[in-house]
């Protein structure tokens, strides 16, 4: 059985008109001599869209008192924070490069509990080029389970150690694409869950990618989109198809949370997944590989083309994500925030998503790539018998 649920607005109302009827009915008439209850605001969420208390003074002493506590206690941090930048004037780089992560900290410290700081986070007005906003989004996007999901589902589907031999991100990746492409003619966009199955039909363009870093300064980075699981006919294995390949991508965390990469062009542009008749799911894997400096590479420098792409040789060779075979990169090319990661593993994004045949791949093949479908397999067993056979019925 199905039943109408009020909405808080309603419920406010209902309420406020049945203390209305009673008091009408009653006769009570307030004292013209008493002090009226103080306002209640039903929302934190201000008319100029900035946060405000939700509370009037007086309503709730626990909470201003609360509230009065953090703020007498931000101010005292504050004041400190700016004795020490004060005293660091004139001091050498050397000596404020050394202090940058302790003033960091206690700028965080001074703002991790103010009320104001979480409103603005909740409601997508974060400002990443402050500190505090970068660390507790961070601590969000590592805790709070989607960072989880996405190492579980990578793991569990042998992306690593297939397409690299680990990942520490350092990057929340993601990877959209436009429902109006769907045959059900939806609109709007699919933050695509890392692991779940995407229609060809859903990725024959590109899509849009997004990138949260936690960095202040501008760092580069290479994006690319890979598939391992295409069938290598002459060796009888799988190789690596890439996808996407583009370079020297520039990125920082500024005023804005999710950042849009612009996809269209590089040194290999765009080419639609079109998984291969007769093999299993290929995994699709996004990759956005920190750069330890700038690149300038063409296609003559990939000499395999698109297909037999090795990952981990072009990352080595081009010192992406920090990670070299043998002795590993220069400590000093490095920047301070992956110094501890080298040798560990890659630092950057990843993401994945599963395709599988269908008959929109031959659309893919015949009217982009035009080039023939290929059809993997076993060969049909033949019937040697099946001239003799008796038709059952004439």
């Amino acid at each position: 059985m199905l039943r109408q649920i009020a909405r808080p607005q309603q419920l406010q109302r209902c309420v406020l008109g049945s203390r209305l009827a009673s008091t009408a009915a009653s006769g009570e008439v307030a004292a013209s001599g008493s002090a009226p209850p103080p306002s209640t605001p039903s929302s934190s969420k201000s008319s100029t869209g900035q946060w405000s208390r939700p509370l009037a003074r007086g309503v709730n002493k626990a909470y201003d008192e609360a509230l009065a506590l953090i703020q007498k206690d931000s101010a005292r941090k504050t004041e400190e924070l700016q004795k020490r930048r004060k005293a660091l004037r004139e001091e050498s780089e050397d000596v404020k490069l050394a202090n940058a992560k302790k003033l960091e900290k206690l700028e965080i410290e001074s703002q991790i509990n103010v009320p104001e700081v979480h409103w603005n986070i909740k409601h997508g007005k974060a400002d990443m080029s402050k500190p505090i906003y970068r660390h507790l989004l961070e601590k969000s996007w590592r805790k709070d389970g989607r960072l989880d999901l996405l190492m579980e589902r990578v793991h569990q589907m042998y992306v690593l150690p297939d397409v690299l031999p680990a990942m520490h991100p350092t990057v929340d990746l993601h990877v959209i694409f436009d429902r109006k492409y769907w045959k059900n003619h939806l609109t709007g966009f699919v933050d695509v869950e890392p692991g779940v199955f995407m229609p060809p039909r859903m990725t024959i363009h590109a899509p849009r990618v997004q990138a949260t870093v936690f960095h202040p300064e501008e760092r580069l980075y290479t994006l690319l989109m890979v598939d391992p699981d295409v069938p290598d006919t002459d060796n009888k294995t799988f190789q690596t198809y890439v996808h996407l390949l583009k370079t020297n991508i520039s990125l920082s965390a500024s005023s804005s949370y999710l950042q849009d990469i612009n996809v269209n062009g590089g040194l290999l542009p765009y080419e639609p997944p079109h998984p291969q008749k007769g093999t299993p799911y290929h995994r699709y894997v996004t990759l956005l590989l920190p750069q330890v400096e700038r690149l300038n590479l063409s296609p003559a420098d990939l000499p395999s083309g698109r297909a037999g792409f090795d990952v981990r040789e072009f990352a080595a060779k081009h010192k992406l994500g920090y990670y070299v075979e043998g002795e590993g990169v220069s400590m000093e090319m490095v920047p301070e925030t992956y110094k501890e990661k080298v040798g560990k593993g890659m630092g950057g994004g990843i993401h994945m998503w599963r395709a599988v045949w269908d008959e929109d791949v031959s659309r893919v093949y015949r009217d982009i790539l035009k080039l023939p479908e290929p059809t993997y397999g076993f060969p049909p067993k033949p019937d040697r018998y099946g001239n003799l056979k008796i038709p059952k019925y004439i």
